[in-house]
């Protein structure tokens, strides 16, 4: 029971085969095919190429997300942003230092790094790490035992306890 007197599985939507997600999924694999293939292209990698293993890589783990939180219960809603949010960080953390002149040696540090890897080390490696629990939180935050449940659990914590060895 939550505070407004409903059960976890009512305020759920109904675990459903996600199709859009999984299309993801296979849209993220053919683009990071389509990247490895570029390789063999006349003149090495063209653009087209690394742009296509950014884009397939981060709708590979986007749609991942997605299939596994709309699997598990997950409100639609908090999926969608979720996976959005992961993204965006991963193309933009990907992407923007392709856009970004080469840096020179007396160029300023972020944060120790420069500015192009401290895109791609703070905001692809860092920021999920910090926004991602933050938002799940939002979807677990009114679990938790009602008395029934604290009072089995306590009952079966008492007959662990008097039946372990001193």
């Amino acid at each position: 029971m939550n505070g407004r007197g409903e059960t976890r599985d009512e305020t759920r939507d109904a675990p459903a085969a996600p199709h859009l997600p999984l299309i993801g999924v296979l849209v993220g694999i053919l683009l990071i095919a389509a990247a490895y293939a570029s390789a063999w292209t006349p003149g090495g990698a063209p653009v087209w190429g690394v742009w296509s293993m950014i884009i397939g890589s981060a709708t590979v783990i986007a749609a991942a997300t997605a299939v596994g939180a709309l699997n598990s219960g997950v409100r639609r809603p908090l999926a969608i942003v979720t996976s959005l949010f992961l993204f965006g960080v991963i193309a933009a953390g990907f992407g923007a230092p392709l856009w970004l002149p080469i840096e020179a040696a007396a160029s300023p540090l972020v944060l120790g790094l420069p500015l192009r890897a401290a895109i791609e080390i703070y905001g692809v490696g860092l920021a999920p790490i910090v926004v991602l629990p933050l938002l799940f939180a939002f979807e677990f935050k009114s679990d938790g035992l009602d008395e029934a449940s604290l009072a089995a659990l306590r009952v079966t914590c008492a007959a662990a306890q008097s039946a372990a060895p001193r």
